[in-house]
């Protein structure tokens, strides 16, 4: 028999030795190696699945999943957790939109726009506008639940799902 083969035979028997000797049960047959060859092997290995969105726990997927780049066009339904930004495109007269928190009865967005463009309606807003170094801008607060919706300039927010972790966030142009 091969030097090799026989390496391998031994080294086989080994491990069958050693995982069986941690096993509670016996094996109902003695193991064998065969002498001559070993068996030729198949490395088929089948690929994990991979999912791409998160289900929420109302089995809702969030149309983009957690892409919050997807929001730049303001058409888009994302998950979100608190601190997310969503920068959104300067034609929309917003620049960028802030999950400031998160509980199962509403969620608090923060909004940063340009000076005298931004506008609001919806529950709890608050717009002001401030200037520093002759650099102005506006910024905003508003708040969302599910059921109810809010309006940035000409953009319409909805949250389909909320929960005290994470939210879906549907932006549509209007």
């Amino acid at each position: 028999m091969p030097t090799v083969v026989r390496f391998t035979a031994v080294a086989l028997l080994v491990v069958l030795a050693a995982a069986c000797a941690d096993s509670r049960t016996t094996p109902s047959t003695p193991l064998s190696v065969a002498t001559d060859t070993l068996p030729p092997t198949t490395d088929t290995v089948s690929p994990m699945p991979t999912a791409s969105v998160r289900p929420s726990s109302t089995g809702h997927h969030p149309a983009d999943g957690s892409s919050l780049a997807s929001c730049k066009d303001a058409d888009c339904e994302v998950e979100v957790r608190a601190g997310d930004r969503l920068r959104i495109d300067k034609r929309f007269g917003v620049q960028r939109i802030t999950i400031s928190s998160l509980d199962p009865d509403e969620a608090t967005i923060a909004l940063l726009g340009f000076t005298g463009g931004l506008q609001a309606e919806g529950a709890n807003v608050s717009i002001s506008s401030s200037c520093v170094n002759g650099r102005c801008r506006d910024e905003g607060k508003l708040s969302l639940a599910p059921g109810r919706s809010a309006r940035i300039n000409n953009l319409r927010l909805e949250v389909p799902y909320l929960s005290r972790d994470h939210a879906i966030l549907r932006l549509t142009p209007r």
